[in-house]
């Protein structure tokens, strides 16, 4: 598959075959841009072509054979020369010598487990429990292995640091002091989706590659070519992806129509006129209250797409913009019922709560406060007896 494999990003395969060909490799870059659009994808394949045996030339390109037991061992995450760096549960001790001695032997497993599924997907994101950040432990490692003896004639030494952003203070300075004294043989590729959290004195040292989000006619093609949906399926997700291939992943695995409806459930409770708030707190809970936080965010990013539709459609947005396109007749209906509802306060709620979700609070009660908020945009302060009716939402 090679560089197939990976959805769009054309200019930069271009650009990385390009310097193989020219032999002009930098020794770092940094691949940025939003989530789940293939930047490790991309230093992992460019990792291998750079050990490949028997790389294969074609007008202007050139790409891993796939076949050399190189190509295999990187097809693995296996290849001796490249290193994959990325976050790791803390250390139980700050002066430990490796990052990971002192992990559980659930750690390991875990860890194992998630890079066999991360040499499956490449857009697979690596994710272990309280592994938010790189720490020193983690490059003092690399700088150690980088210390050892260079690969065969040919050959380079590869290091990707993935979300390089969740470098610590010490491991960044740790990091660009080996930056300052690169190796010929070394080719660094740093990934984030945080680009300003990196330090500038590390960013001047790499070639800076903007990833941008897929388009949706190529996250179509591959969500038909490699999950076998159908048309309407695969553009119902692509429209919901927002141009990230690894957001497509996560709604394949759920019933986007059936969980869109639930949350849509809640807010048609929570506009009802007279009484609703004990019929509200259970449906609230019911729904969200043994919901890990990955299918509370999916629950509100699907009601955010809501509402941003309703917002297009009361600035006068044509059908063509929405996400929801088979949710029209209700959003329209929606709007007539509420007048006077301010939905761009509506869409700021409920983007205020997504972010506050990442923080560990209670998320039934996070739920409730955003629905209360919803509520007070959408029915403004009237005289006593006058409601609305929210019955074709």
């Amino acid at each position: 598959m090679a560089w197939a494999s990976i959805i769009g990003q054309e200019a930069i395969k271009g650009f990385l075959q390009r310097a193989i060909l020219q032999g002009r490799i930098a020794p770092a870059y940094c691949f940025w841009g939003p989530e789940g659009v293939g930047k490790d994808a991309l230093a992992l394949e460019f990792a291998k072509l750079l050990n490949c045996q028997a790389p294969r030339r074609s007008a202007g390109g050139i790409e891993a054979c796939d076949r050399c037991s190189d190509c295999q061992q990187a097809a693995r995450l296996e290849h001796p020369s490249i290193r994959l760096v990325f976050a790791l549960p803390p250390p139980k001790n700050r002066s430990e010598s490796s990052a990971l001695l002192g992990l559980s032997d659930d750690h390991i497993a875990l860890l194992r487990e998630e890079l066999r599924r991360k040499a499956e997907n490449p857009y697979h994101n690596i994710t272990l429990p309280n592994a938010l950040q790189i720490h020193i432990s983690a490059i003092r490692d690399l700088q150690r292995t980088l210390s050892l003896a260079a690969p065969r004639p040919g050959r380079r030494r590869v290091v990707i640091i993935s979300e390089a952003d969740a470098l610590t203070t010490e491991a960044a300075n740790a990091c660009l002091k080996t930056l300052e004294e690169p190796h010929d043989d070394v080719v660094f590729l740093l990934t984030t989706s945080r680009r300003d959290h990196l330090p500038p004195t590390i960013l001047s040292r790499c070639q800076q590659l903007y990833c941008p989000a897929l388009p949706e006619e190529a996250l179509v093609a591959a969500l038909r070519e490699r999950h076998r949906l159908s048309e309407t399926e695969a553009r119902l997700i692509a429209a919901f992806a927002q141009g990230s291939y690894a957001q497509a992943l996560t709604f394949l695995e759920h019933d986007l129509r059936n969980l869109r409806q639930q949350v849509l459930s809640l807010l048609r409770l929570a506009l009802k006129p007279g009484r609703f708030r004990l019929q509200l707190l259970h449906a609230i809970e019911e729904l969200f209250g043994s919901a890990d936080r990955i299918r509370a965010e999916l629950l509100l990013s699907l009601l955010a797409f809501w509402l941003r539709d309703a917002f297009i459609l009361s600035h006068g947005g044509g059908s063509d913009l929405l996400l929801n396109a088979d949710e029209e007749g209700t959003l329209r209906r929606f709007l007539q019922r509420f007048p006077e509802a301010d939905i761009g306060a509506m869409v700021i709620a409920v983007e205020h709560a997504l972010q506050q979700l990442r923080r560990y609070v209670s998320i039934p009660l996070l739920v409730v406060t955003l629905l209360m908020r919803c509520r007070s945009a959408a029915i403004p302060s009237r005289p006593r007896g006058v409601s609305q009716c929210p019955s074709s939402l």
